[in-house]
């Protein structure tokens, strides 16, 4: 018998989750003045980007470029690594939380393969909004770009 109650349960709950949004709050009775009832959650893309070089001016392939994207008090931690002409991409879509700050660290992890022993460095580049929301759900897209000189150790 406890089946058949969840299932009822959950159908009654879906049900007034979509009534909530028949009804279009209208006090003038005006169309053209009616108030859009969605149903969902926000959402945004932002991307950290950049381009690692030595003290030359030269790419530095096989950094390994730690991102650590701050949500308030939370934090989510991702690693990728330079390409052959120095530069990383990360790009991400969220849903309900977007980072307020990103934290970038750039260590050299393999040596004298890539030409030379670095240093590692840091970043707190800021993030910028470059594209603006659908005026529905989607904020729009948030980008980041740290930019960095290593020097040889």
């Amino acid at each position: 018998m406890k089946p058949f109650w969840n299932k009822l349960v959950a159908v009654a709950l879906g049900m007034l989750g979509f009534a909530s949004c028949a009804e279009i709050a209208n006090i003038d009775d005006d169309p053209s003045k009616e108030d859009l009832c969605m149903y969902g959650e926000p959402s945004a893309t932002y991307k950290v980007l950049g381009t690692v070089s030595d003290e030359s001016g030269s790419p530095v392939e096989g950094i390994r470029v730690a991102i650590e994207s701050k949500y308030g008090s939370y934090s989510q931690y991702d690693t990728l690594y330079t390409d052959s002409s120095g530069k990383y991409l990360f790009n991400r879509g969220e849903r309900g939380l977007w980072p307020d700050k990103v934290f970038v660290v750039f260590e050299d992890i393999d040596g004298e393969e890539n030409g030379g022993e670095f240093e590692s460095a840091e970043a707190t580049p800021e993030l910028k909004k470059v594209k603006e929301g659908d005026g529905s759900w989607y904020i729009g897209m948030f980008e980041a770009q740290a930019d960095v000189t290593l020097k040889k150790k």
